[in-house]
C-alpha cells in the first residue's frame, strides 16, 4: 500500500530562484518528456537562456533504450543510447525551427545510414571524440543553443529486465515493450548503475520534480529505479509531481488508473515518491478513442472514488484539461496547459495545494 500518515508528507514551499522563476527537474523519456520540455521552455526562459539561468530546467533522461537507431549505435559503439536525449535537446533548442530540424532529420535510405537520425550520429561522433557521453551531450546542447540542461539518468549503459505475471523473464526495452502481458517486476542491469552527481545535485536543488507522462515500464520507472535518483528525490524539498498518462497501454497497464500507477512506482522503488498527481479532465474525442480501442488502449478516467483514495494517501490530485490531438492522429498531453499547471504548483499558486501544505507545517 502507499505509505501515508495523518499528516501528509508535503515538502516546504518552493523557494523560487532567479527572480521568482522556479527550478524544475523533469524525468522520463520517449515522447512524453520532450512534450513537457516544450511547454516549460517558454515559461522558464521567456527571453532565452544564459549560463547563469540554464539550470532552471533540467531534463533527466532514461538510458535503457535498445531499439531503432539508438539501439544500433548502442550495440556498435558501446554507448548510452542517444535517441531520447536527442529529442530532449531538440525540444529545448533556441533554434528549434532550423538547426533542431536538421538534428532530427532521419535518413530514409542509404547503406548503413537508413533509419539513423543525424542528431544520433552527431552525439555518437562527439562521444567517440571526447570519450565522455555527458560531455558530448553538453557540446550538442551548445550547438543547439539549448534552454536548459539535458542529463543522462545514468553514466553507464543499463538493460531493462522484466518478470511477467505468466513467469517469463525477458531483457531489453524493445523486447519487453512488444512482449505482451502484465509485468510483475521490472529491474535494471546493473542493479545500481552509476549516476552523475550533476543529476542528484539538480534533484536536491529543485523547486519541483516532475516524472512522466510516458510508458510506465519503459520511460517513467527506469530512471526511478536508479537508487541515487530515488534517494535524491526523497531528500529534495521540491514539490514532487507525477503526470498521469492519458491512455492505458495494452498488456502493460490494462485497467490501470492513476492510483495503480502510483502503487506500481512504490512497489518497485520501495517508497512513495510523489506529493501530487496531475491528471486529465478532458474527454478523449470519440474517433480517436475508437482508434486506440482497436489497440486495446482505453482512456484513463479519474473518478470521485479514486480522488478520495488519493486524498487519504496524502497525494494531492490536480485536474487539468490535457487532451491534445497530435497532427498524426495521436493523443498527446497539451504542453502549454501541462506546463502552466507544473509552474503554478511550483510557485504555490494553486490555493488548494497551498492550504494543504500549510496544514502540513510549511
Amino acid at each position: 500500500m502507499l505509505a501515508h500518515s495523518a499528516t501528509p508528507s508535503v515538502p516546504k514551499k518552493p523557494d523560487p530562484q532567479m527572480g521568482g522563476t522556479p527550478r524544475v527537474v523533469a524525468i522520463g523519456g520517449g515522447t512524453g518528456l520532450p512534450n513537457v520540455l516544450r511547454g516549460l521552455r517558454p515559461i522558464l526562459f521567456p527571453e532565452g537562456a544564459t549560463d547563469a539561468t540554464r539550470d532552471r530546467l533540467v531534463a533527466v533522461v532514461a538510458t535503457s533504450d535498445d531499439g531503432g537507431s539508438s539501439g544500433r549505435l548502442r550495440a556498435e559503439f558501446n554507448m548510452i543510447p542517444p535517441g531520447d536525449i536527442r529529442n530532449c535537446l531538440a525540444a529545448l533548442s533556441g533554434n528549434e525551427s532550423r538547426i533542431a530540424d536538421i538534428f532530427q532529420y532521419r535518413f530514409g535510405s542509404g547503406e548503413g545510414l537508413h533509419g539513423h537520425a543525424i542528431g544520433n550520429l552527431v552525439l555518437a561522433a562527439l562521444a567517440d571524440v571526447t570519450q565522455d557521453f555527458a560531455a558530448a551531450v553538453d557540446i550538442a546542447a551548445r550547438m543547439l543553443d539549448v534552454c536548459g540542461v539535458v542529463l543522462p539518468a545514468t553514466s553507464e549503459i543499463v538493460t531493462l529486465v522484466a518478470e511477467f505475471c505468466d513467469g517469463r523473464v525477458l531483457s531489453g526495452e524493445t523486447t519487453i515493450a512488444h512482449a505482451g502481458g502484465a509485468i510483475a517486476r521490472l529491474g535494471l542491469l546493473p542493479a545500481r548503475p552509476r549516476c552523475s552527481t550533476r543529476v542528484t545535485d539538480a534533484l536536491r536543488k529543485a523547486d519541483v520534480i516532475v516524472a512522466g507522462p510516458g510508458s510506465l515500464y519503459t520511460s517513467i520507472l527506469p530512471p526511478l529505479l536508479v537508487p541515487d535518483i530515488a534517494d535524491a528525490i526523497l531528500e529534495s524539498r521540491a514539490v514532487r509531481i507525477l503526470v498521469a498518462n492519458l491512455m492505458t497501454e495494452a498488456g502493460e497497464t490494462d485497467h490501470f488508473g492513476v492510483l495503480e500507477h502510483l502503487l506500481a512506482v512504490e512497489r518497485h522503488v520501495g517508497r512513495q515518491l510523489f506529493d501530487c498527481v496531475i491528471y486529465n479532465t478532458t474527454p478523449v474525442p470519440e474517433a480517436l478513442a475508437g482508434i486506440y480501442a482497436g489497440r486495446n488502449s482505453t482512456p484513463i478516467e479519474t473518478g470521485t472514488f479514486e480522488l478520495n483514495a488519493l486524498d487519504r494517501f496524502g497525494v494531492r490530485a490536480i485536474g487539468v484539461p490535457l487532451v491534445s490531438e497530435h497532427p498524426a492522429g495521436k493523443i498527446r498531453h497539451h504542453p502549454d496547459r501541462l506546463a502552466s499547471a507544473i509552474t503554478a504548483l511550483a510557485q504555490g499558486k494553486l490555493g488548494a495545494f497551498r492550504a494543504r501544505a500549510d496544514v502540513g507545517g510549511m
